[in-house]
Order: C-alpha cells, then sequence, then structure tokens
C-alpha cells in the first residue's frame, strides 16, 4: 500500500488537467484550436515521448491514479482496480488535501462507477459556468488536488456539439476547443487568485481515435490495438521546480502517480505490482508498454479487435496479439500501417532474417534493404523489445493466474504469440505474386496456424471467426 510522508516545507497545490481523447495526432491536426494548451507548453515541461499505459478512458485513468498497469488485470473485463496500490488521490487525502474530481459532460449518467474507489466523488454537469463556479470554490482552501476532466472531445459525446459544426473535421475541431477554453479559464482561476506559481499543474492526454485506418472495428474508434497513433499522446508538467523545455525521454501514465508525489514532497511507496518511476529524477525509461484490453479479457470477434500488448522505445513499437507479432517504426511510419516483420523470417533462435523478394525490388528499396543488412540496429531494437514485451506479459499471465477468480475462465495470452510474426494483410501488402518473398508454404502455414489456434481458443465459433 502506499505510505505518504510530508515534507516540512509548504505543501503545494496539484491541478490534473486531463485531455480526453486528444493524442500528438489530433493536437497536430488541430493547432488553432490549442493556443491556451501551446501558451502553457512555452512556460513548461513538454513529454515529447509520453506513452500511455490504455487505449481507453478508464483504464487510463487507472493507471494514472494507482501508478501501475496490473490494477484491473485479474477480472475477465474492464471492471474495477484491484486495489493492490492505493489511489493516489485518496492517498493524498489522508494526507490533508482537499480533493475534488469535476467533469463536464453532455450526457447525464453516473460518471466512472468503476474506478470509485480510486477517484473521489465524481461531480458531473454540462454547464461550464457551474463547473467553473466549483473550480473557484474547491480552491478556496489549499493544499487542494482537483482532478479536471471534460468528457466533451469523447467521439461519444461530440453529438451534442453537431448543431454548432458543418462538418465533422469541424466537430472535432470544435470539441478539442471547448477544452482547450476550459484549460484557459482554469488557469486565469489560479492566476487570479495567485496561485499558479503554487500549484503542480499536469496536463495529459489519456488516448487518440483511429478513424478506421486498420479497420472498421464495428465502428469503434478507440480502445482497439495499441498502435502509437493512440497511445502517443500529450503530457504537459508546469512546476517551480520542473525545468521549462522539451523532454525526449520515455514517460508513460504509470510515471505520473510518483512524479506528483516528488512534486507534492511527499515519498513513500509500496506496490504489490510493477510502479511506475518519477519524472523528477534523472533515470531513463527504455520501454514505455500500452495495452486495451486487460489481461485476462479475450479478443473481441464481434468488434473484431484482438488484446494486444505493445511494448516502445524511442523510435519503434512492437506489438503482440493472439496473431503474433508487428513492428513498426512510428517515427517513419506515424500511422502504423507497415508491420515491417513482413520482411523477415523468425528463426528458431529469435533472430530476423531478411527474405528475399522474387523480383529485384525497386531502387528505393536499395538504400532500406542496407541498411537493415548492414548492421544491427534494428535486430538489436526487436530483441531488446521481444524480450521485454515477454517478460511483461509472461507478469501480467502470473498476476492472472494469482488472483483470478476460479470461477472465471482463463483467457491470458499465449506466450507462443511471441515466437511468431502476424502475416494478416500480408498478402496485400506485397501487391502481386511476383514481388512476395519465399515464405513456408500455404499449406503449411495454414497447418501451424490452426494448431495455434486450437490450442488458444480450441474449436469454438469465436476461433473459426477468426481464421
Amino acid at each position: 500500500m502506499m505510505s505518504l510522508r510530508p515534507s516540512a516545507t509548504r505543501r503545494k497545490n496539484l491541478l490534473v488537467f486531463h485531455l480526453e481523447s486528444v493524442a500528438w495526432q489530433r493536437l497536430s491536426a488541430f493547432p488553432e484550436a490549442f493556443p491556451h494548451l501551446h501558451r502553457l507548453m512555452e512556460t513548461s515541461r513538454v513529454y515529447r515521448s509520453y506513452f500511455s499505459s490504455a487505449t481507453s478512458t478508464q483504464m487510463a485513468i487507472s493507471a494514472f491514479m494507482h501508478g501501475n498497469d496490473g490494477e484491473l488485470d485479474a477480472a475477465s473485463g474492464v471492471s474495477r482496480p484491484a486495489g493492490d496500490t492505493k489511489s493516489l488521490f485518496l492517498a493524498l487525502a489522508e494526507t490533508g488535501y482537499k480533493t475534488s474530481f469535476l467533469c463536464a459532460s453532455a450526457i447525464s449518467k453516473a460518471m466512472l462507477p468503476l474506478l470509485s474507489a480510486s477517484v473521489p466523488p465524481v461531480w458531473s454537469t454540462n454547464d461550464f459556468s457551474d463547473l467553473l463556479a466549483q473550480f473557484d470554490q474547491r480552491v478556496e482552501g489549499t493544499p487542494f488536488a482537483i482532478y479536471m476532466w471534460n468528457l466533451v472531445p469523447h467521439i461519444a459525446t461530440d453529438l451534442a456539439l453537431a448543431p454548432y459544426a458543418s462538418c465533422l473535421e469541424d466537430l472535432i475541431g470544435g470539441a478539442c476547443a471547448v477544452t482547450d477554453t476550459l484549460l484557459g479559464m482554469v488557469l486565469d482561476i489560479l492566476r487570479r487568485r495567485g496561485l499558479l506559481e503554487e500549484t503542480t499543474i499536469i496536463v495529459y492526454g489519456d488516448h487518440g481515435d483511429d478513424h478506421w485506418t486498420h479497420g472498421f472495428k464495428n465502428g469503434l474508434l478507440h480502445g482497439l490495438e495499441p498502435f502509437t497513433p493512440l497511445v502517443h499522446a500529450p503530457l504537459v508538467i508546469c512546476d517551480s521546480d520542473v525545468p521549462i523545455g522539451a523532454d525526449n525521454r520515455l514517460a508513460s501514465t504509470v510515471d505520473l502517480a510518483p512524479t506528483c508525489l516528488d512534486l507534492l514532497g511527499l515519498s513513500g511507496i509500496e506496490t504489490r505490482y510493477p510502479a511506475g518511476k518519477s519524472l523528477t529524477g534523472t533515470q531513463m525509461r527504455y520501454v514505455a508498454f500500452s495495452q486495451n484490453f486487460t489481461a485476462n479479457q479475450p479478443d473481441s470477434a464481434e468488434l473484431d479487435v484482438r488484446k494486444c500488448f505493445a511494448a516502445i522505445d524511442r523510435s519503434h513499437a512492437l506489438l503482440v496479439s493472439s496473431r503474433g507479432l508487428e513492428l513498426y517504426a512510428y517515427k517513419l511510419d506515424p500511422g502504423n500501417h507497415s508491420n515491417l516483420l513482413n520482411h523477415f523470417e523468425l528463426t528458431d533462435d529469435g533472430r530476423l532474417r531478411l527474405q528475399e523478394l522474387q523480383q529485384k525490388p525497386h531502387p528505393h528499396y536499395d538504400t532500406i534493404r542496407h541498411m537493415w543488412q548492414s548492421n544491427n540496429a534494428l535486430q538489436d531494437t526487436f530483441t531488446n523489445l521481444r524480450g521485454a514485451l515477454k517478460d511483461h506479459v509472461a507478469a501480467k499471465n502470473a498476476y492472472v493466474i494469482a488472483r483470478r477468480n476460479p470461477d472465471e475462465a482463463l483467457a491470458v495470452l499465449d506466450l507462443k504469440t511471441c515466437d511468431r510474426i502476424n502475416r494478416h494483410g500480408y498478402d496485400s501488402f506485397f501487391g502481386s505474386a511476383e514481388m512476395k518473398p519465399h515464405l513456408p508454404t500455404r499449406e503449411t502455414s495454414r497447418s501451424r496456424r490452426d494448431d495455434i489456434t486450437r490450442r488458444i481458443w480450441g474449436t469454438t465459433a469465436a476461433a473459426a471467426a477468426y481464421r
């Protein structure tokens, strides 16, 4: 459990501003919608290589609050956090902070019921004036810790703004402008009250949206596999003890709770699950992890979405699902459309062997092939990410087995999926039979795939749907 010890110095306040459905892709696409955020970034530390721990809001909030990505893993679906680590805001309340969770939403329903034990009671409204009045009132006593969440940019609540938009792009850009306006108003209240310099401000994005660039997914835009455009999100920290400028170190959502504790002068954390590390130190994170489903949640045939885990470094993302491994050079391929492993075979000793094309390729390919063959950079990247990803999934599987309800089915990811390449879309990627590399025969591949399918799912209707 978390054990906090306040420092002897004056205690700072905390404001967490949650950028719902805003990844770097959206921030770049609609720069004119974020004047207040851009102004804040000029006087803050901006983490350019921050990756969300999950592709959905509730999982991201859980990772933020608990400082780990394992709280939801023991159940078969998204459920209440296990409580292995006390929530950040509940721990702050125990040390004398006045904690609040304020939400702007266009829908009338209970907000975050599954996280009710992890966050303060959610005060929700569809009236910005009421929301700002509540914020103004709750900063009167110090120290305060306030979590501000504007749900309006979420695709399911965007519809409330439809009468004011001329097209889909206008709707999404307008929702971004609404949340940025709220950020500006909140900062103005702190400035007017003379609290800006005494408040640690964390602004972070939870996930982006994929407008079907990886398939229709029955209409789903996020919660699908953790491709980098979904999880590469903004992170801005404004604090008098944090130097201004860009920070290119890898950062993860699980790092934010320990970072908040350090910046507030609090220390001491014990957890039963691997925890994040404070960004205030000089230590480097070499891999950030992300996921879409919980570790014991089965693939969704209805949505055509597979449970998937990602290991991400400064240039590449390695994903694993029931289909196998995918590797993306996300700086060159920001949309994650080209699985680099299509060019390789995976040998029994875990090495990548570049395949020969049946027809001489265009000279453009010569440079790329030369770089892959002339040094071990891609091989080293793959080896490191594969090892980290396999260990990460193995740890999650062990946690599930130790904690799961025995009445629930076991649906963890088979570690053998880390030993094969996902060839889904292989034929369309190369385009013609003449250009395809030499792979094992179709009969051999199909037999091997069917054998793996039987071992993972058995002879179920779901298995048939995925063949």
